[in-house]
């Protein structure tokens, strides 16, 4: 990518401080809460920006572009919704150490079900985006949106602990 916002970074530093270290119990689901929030806002932000610098709009594509897109992350919000919702449930189990069997398949369950719900999403709006650019814009728009949920994706791996198998 051409451009790669520092603020997104940052962002995604300050995401990784609100997940627990194996080592550290965290009980203050609030500010878990609030600092996720935040992060997440920053996030929408920066990436706005990263796709602007990036696509390559002519001066009449944004007219059209934007405002699909601002639907686009509205759907895309609700999905982030239930997968920050998942992310917390699982965070609160594993710092009270008391995930059970059966809650462990049913977050997998969520998961899954949370990752079909984006793919779908994206499908849908392939051809809203292709009445407003041309294909190889489309493309790129989806390569772009794809390297920014790998940078989060990769973040978030990193910080969210394995599931304990005893």
């Amino acid at each position: 990518m051409r451009v790669f916002g520092w603020t997104l970074l940052s962002a995604l530093l300050l995401l990784m401080m609100v997940f627990p270290r194996p080592t550290t119990a965290q009980n203050d689901s609030k500010m878990f809460q609030e600092e996720a929030k935040l992060t997440r806002a920053i996030i929408k932000l920066e990436r706005r920006k990263i796709l602007a610098a990036n696509i390559d709009l002519t001066k009449k594509e944004p007219h059209a572009f934007w405002p699909i897109y601002d639907k686009y992350t509205s759907s895309m919000t609700f999905v982030n919704d239930q997968k920050f919702k998942l992310i917390s449930e699982y965070r609160d189990a594993y710092v009270k150490k008391n995930l059970s069997e059966a809650n462990a398949l049913k977050l997998l369950e969520e998961f899954l079900n949370i990752e079909r719900s984006k793919l779908n999403f994206k499908k849908l709006y392939i051809p809203r985006f292709k009445k407003v650019l041309p294909p190889k814009k489309v493309v790129r728009f989806y390569q772009v949106e794809n390297k920014l949920d790998s940078i989060i994706n990769y973040e978030l791996s990193r910080e969210i602990p394995l599931v304990p198998v005893k």
